[in-house]
């Protein structure tokens, strides 16, 4: 029985080589109700299958900057409906704008340079992956108006779209399963300390990796 597999795979293979260099001469010689199952409805396929896409490095001769730009929150209490939603994204792209409340605009975080940082962490057991998202914004100073704002994230959710340095928009969290935020203040010990206010959110439980923005989608913010 082996031995006939082997010799049925051999035969097999020399046909469809055949049918290569000479596909008019050997499809003469195939019966017309097999030209299908030899040779596909177009001819001879020979197409390769993948179960994953193959994942490339960033393209050489192009920039690749590291870091965030501006940060804009919206808090959970500010949608009428679910954003973003799975279904609303095709291959890592959002394209949805937020449904917002009437006269409801973004609240854009002015950071210290270099201190915003956003993260996203897929993880769990096969049939159990979830991801996780973080960030953390650094602000000098410990007014009482920057202490006022800070006590509006106190229970409360939200949302964060974060401007890469390249320019991409990039949500994370969702209303429906929102951010929560932390704060910390550091008074340093001396004069050349940073006195500064840091903000961290996070949320667990996504199942997607944080959506890009589509650049055709407008964010409202203030005049």
């Amino acid at each position: 029985m082996n031995r006939f597999r082997v010799i049925s795979s051999v035969l097999f293979g020399l046909v469809l080589l055949a049918s290569v260099l000479a596909p008019a001469e050997v499809g003469a010689l195939v019966p017309p109700s097999m030209h299908d199952f030899m040779f596909g409805p177009e001819g001879v396929t020979l197409a390769a299958t993948v179960s994953f896409t193959p994942i490339k490095r960033k393209e050489r001769q192009k920039s690749n900057l590291g870091g965030i730009m501006k940060l804009v929150l919206f808090s959970a209490s500010d949608f009428t409906d679910d954003w973003p939603k799975a279904d609303d994204i095709a291959a890592g792209k959002l394209s949805e704008v937020p449904p917002l409340k009437n006269g409801v605009v973004g609240a854009p975080l002015t950071f210290d340079l270099n201190t915003c940082q956003v993260k996203s962490t897929r993880k769990g057991e096969l049939g159990y992956q979830n991801v996780d998202v973080s960030g953390v914004a650094k602000f000098a100073g410990y007014e009482a108006d920057q202490i006022a704002a800070l006590d509006k994230t106190i229970n409360e959710g939200g949302v964060a779209i974060a401007t890469y340095k390249d320019g991409t928009r990039v949500v994370y969290g969702t209303s429906y399963e929102p951010l929560t935020f932390e704060d910390e203040t550091d008074s340093g010990t001396k004069a050349d300390d940073k006195l500064q206010m840091d903000l961290k959110f996070m949320g667990k439980g996504y199942a997607f990796h944080p959506p890009v923005l589509e650049a055709a989608v407008v964010i409202p913010m203030p005049a």
